[in-house]
């Protein structure tokens, strides 16, 4: 936390005063300390001189207690006494000295045994006076005497020895606290020095900030003035009580005043007479007002100079300038706005009234699925007005039973897909509804431009048109099967009447009865078409789809048809390719198509024409071409040209035969079997009708089963119909290490799974037959292919892991077209996960 400048100044100088009392304090103590050392030193100094004046003493006794011994002369005896007691008076200033306690017990004994020295000494001078020479030599020289020397001066010798010792200590500690008292000396000028310079530094910078502050200051009320008169909105600023101050440029515009005009005048002049009361008595509450306070949007009339009013939106607040307490207002103009906005309500309300009487559900629900806007159908079918529903969620208003019906739906429309589905709904009064739902999704706008915001929903009520179906269905199989009785009876009995089980008929009747039993075939034609048009539209019509090579349907096709064509001169030719070629289709509907489109092709081909048909690939899938010569397809019927009932000319009726039912029953069909119908046509020259399959690819043979893994090259099962995309696969793996099997369809899947074990597979959701979600769920049910890792490859990867939830145990979902990198990387990263979670078991 940055402290105020006269705060830091404070606390430097007691810093100072307080660095420099503890510098005296220390010096006061360490100097005291070396004045007590230096005395101690005296007292030692003096003890090691009364020692060796002792010794000195005891050796000068000594000396003449011998000489007297030898010669045994008064004046030697007189220097021996006077010398014994000079060193017995300095015996008696020894026992005085100051000595350490450990010390004390030595000097006693110092001085019992220079006492007893002496005792002896006298012993000895008493013995030469009495026996002579000898004796007292012999006393001299005995073990007790030298043994009693010795220790003297042992003793002597190590109290000196201390006493230097705690001498030289003393002074070494006296040398480092002299040297500690300069360092603090030293140490305390430099700090004072520091704190002296860096309060100094502190003051200049102190007074450079406030200068710079004062300068900023100054351009900030520069830059403010500068905004406020740039500021599109008016700005009026007014004392506490209600005296203008200053007018920026917009608000002078704004009532067409000149500033002159509006300095020192009230605020109140601004607006129109009838207001300037209140409005005086409100500006005068706002001193009351807590300091930045804000009170925005309060809307008021404004009154400009030449006395037109005008509506303005005004907020209020205040400002400190120099201590002075100021209250702004901020004007703006909306009188476009309020327009704007009421031609907006205007537009709503026509929109409402518009989509009220649609009779359909319209409605916009946000990402938080709450409606946002809806029409009175929906009011109607839920039984609610209209503010139960606005602001309310799905959820909410269709309760949990048939929220949970729809939520799927919902979630894919706030995925950014657009949805259709239909639903059943027990409206409010209890009625069945059924409903065609539509859902659009909504995209924000600026940063949330990729980011789906909503969605409308439109639902058609489509219960009539239900019905209406359902009766057309139902007239037309029981009027066609019907129709088929008689009809039946009818071929019969004119083909046993040509055939001559009446009798031979005359030229002219048999030629009546072939038209009848002509036209009677056509009628069964007719009748069978629509009956299969009916099949195809309500899912009825069985499918036995098998892998079957397609150039016999072909030959055999062409075969039926060889009479058909001689009629109209017209013959057929057909191109294949040696190799055997296989899709998995119906071979009755197959055969049934191909007629179609062979009649088609021998009807509107000339007379001596050839109607071509051609097997091969094209595209990684089989094609099959049917083309004619004939004089082409009118441009205007080609968009309609599968339509039910489609024809390019009702006189081709009367003149080609047909029902207009074969091209789109041909179409259901071939869709209905994984493949795709169109055409190709140029007027003048000819027609070319083709449909494509999907080729259908053997599982090869399989010896004995693998290891997991194999052996140095990981086995992977590759699920792809696209053939050219599987080799893709294939060679991408191979590079990096994998050896792989290619499925095209979820059956050689499992084929391949039944002979072999493999690390890992990938699964293309759009399979042909069988979707691959519903291949994984099926392998997941099976022991030996439950912990198998599976990778989704597919262009609807992320739709598919949206449908497929949490509900299937998929190692990657990878979008196509297939990013290499991230495919190996997602393979090997769930081998060695499948290889660790075995590894724990």
């Amino acid at each position: 936390m940055k402290l105020p400048f006269r705060t830091n100044i404070t606390i430097a100088l007691g810093l100072g005063l307080l660095l420099m009392a503890l510098s005296t304090a220390t010096s006061y103590i360490t100097i005291h300390s070396l004045l007590e050392d230096e005395k101690g030193e005296e007292k030692i100094q003096v003890t090691v001189v009364l020692l060796e004046q002792l010794v000195s003493q005891f050796k000068t006794t000594e000396s003449l207690q011998r000489r007297y011994l030898l010669t045994n002369v008064d004046q030697d005896l007189t220097a021996y006494r006077k010398a014994r007691a000079d060193l017995q008076q300095a015996l008696l200033g020894v026992g005085g000295l100051p000595v350490a306690d450990e010390r004390l017990a030595d000097l006693r004994t110092l001085q019992g045994l220079v006492a007893r020295r002496l005792d002896f000494m006298e012993e000895t001078v008493s013995t030469r006076q009495q026996a002579g020479l000898e004796a007292a030599t012999a006393l001299v020289g005995s073990d007790g005497n030298r043994q009693l020397h010795n220790d003297i001066e042992g003793l002597a010798g190590r109290l000196k020895s201390t006493q230097a010792q705690t001498l030289d200590r003393s002074e070494k500690n006296t040398r480092r606290t002299a040297q500690t008292v300069r360092l603090l000396i030293l140490l305390s000028g430099l700090l004072t020095l520091g704190l002296l310079g860096w309060t100094l530094r502190a003051v200049i910078r102190a007074q450079a900030k406030n200068r710079r502050i004062q300068a900023e200051l100054a351009d900030s009320e520069a830059m403010s003035r500068a905004i406020t008169e740039s500021m599109a909105e008016g700005v009026v600023t007014a004392t506490g009580d209600g005296l203008v101050v200053h007018a920026n440029s917009a608000a002078r515009h704004l009532f067409g005043y000149r500033l002159d005009e509006l300095m020192g005048q009230p605020v109140a002049r601004l607006l129109p007479v009838r207001y300037q009361m209140g409005f005086t008595a409100f500006f005068a509450s706002l001193a009351d007002r807590p300091r930045g306070f804000r009170e925005s949007d309060t809307q008021v009339v404004g009154q400009r100079r030449d006395g037109t009013e005008f509506p303005v939106n005004v907020s209020f607040g205040d400002v400190n300038v120099s201590g002075r307490r100021l209250f702004t207002a901020i004007i703006r103009d909306v009188t476009e706005s309020k327009r704007i906005a009421q031609n907006l309500r205007d537009s709503e309300e026509q929109l409402r009234q518009l989509t009220d009487n649609v009779p359909a559900l319209m409605a916009y629900v946000d990402s938080d699925t709450r409606f946002q806007f809806h029409n009175k159908a929906y009011e109607e079918v839920f039984g609610l007005p209209r503010e139960k529903i606005d602001g309310r969620t799905l959820l909410e208003i269709t309760g949990p039973e048939f929220y949970k019906q729809i939520s799927r739906h919902v979630q894919e429309a706030l995925s950014g897909y657009a949805v259709r589905y239909e639903r059943e709904q027990v409206t409010a009064s209890g009625e069945r509804r059924e409903y065609v739902m539509s859902y659009f999704p909504r995209y924000g706008e600026g940063d949330e431009e990729d980011k789906v915001i909503g969605f409308f929903s439109l639902g058609t009520d489509v219960t009539e048109l239900k019905r209406i179906d359902r009766m057309k269905s139902e007239f037309v199989s029981i009027v066609s099967h019907e129709l088929r009785t008689p009809l039946t009876s009818i071929r019969g009995s004119l083909g046993l009447v040509s055939g001559g089980v009446a009798g031979a008929l005359p030229e002219r009747a048999k030629s009546l009865v072939e038209i009848a039993k002509n036209n009677c075939e056509r009628l069964i034609r007719l009748i069978n078409d629509i009956l299969d048009s009916e099949k195809i539209e309500s899912g009825k019509m069985q499918f036995e789809l098998q892998p079957l090579e397609l150039l016999p349907l072909l030959q055999r096709t062409l075969a039926d048809n060889e009479g058909f064509a001689a009629q109209h001169q017209v013959k057929l030719a057909l191109h294949a390719p040696r190799q055997p070629l296989k899709a998995l289709v119906d071979s009755d509907r197959l055969l049934q198509v191909m007629t179609n489109l062979l009649s088609n092709a021998i009807k509107f081909s000339p007379a001596q024409g050839t109607v071509l048909v051609m097997l091969g690939r094209h595209a990684g899938r089989l094609r099959v071409e049917v083309s004619d010569t004939g004089p082409g397809i009118p441009e205007e019927f080609r968009q309609r040209i599968f339509q039910k009932f489609s024809q390019a000319d009702s006189s081709d009726t009367r003149q080609k035969g047909g029902t207009g039912l074969g091209l789109a029953i041909s179409k259901a069909i071939v869709e209905r079997m994984e493949g795709s119908l169109g055409f190709t046509s140029k007027v003048d020259v000819g027609t070319t009708f083709y449909f494509e399959l999907p080729e259908w690819r053997e599982a090869p043979p399989v010896t004995a089963p693998m290891s997991l893994d194999g052996i140095n090259r990981p086995r992977i099962l590759v699920c792809e119909d696209d053939p050219d995309v599987a080799r893709l696969i294939g060679m991408m793996l191979d590079k990096a290490g994998f050896d792989a099997d290619i499925a095209h369809t979820a059956a050689q899947a499992r084929d391949y799974l039944k002979m072999e074990s493999y690390a890992a597979m990938t699964v293309d959701v759009q399979l042909p037959y069988e979707n691959g979600l519903d291949l994984i769920r099926s392998l997941r049910q099976e022991k030996r292919t439950a912990d198998l890792p599976v990778l989704v490859l597919s262009v609807t990867a992320a739709e598919a892991r949206l449908h497929a939830g949490n509900t299937l145990a998929v190692s990657a979902w990878l979008e196509k077209p297939i990013d290499e990198q991230r495919l190996l990387a997602s393979l090997r990263q769930a081998i060695d996960g499948r290889r660790a979670a075995r590894g724990r078991r």
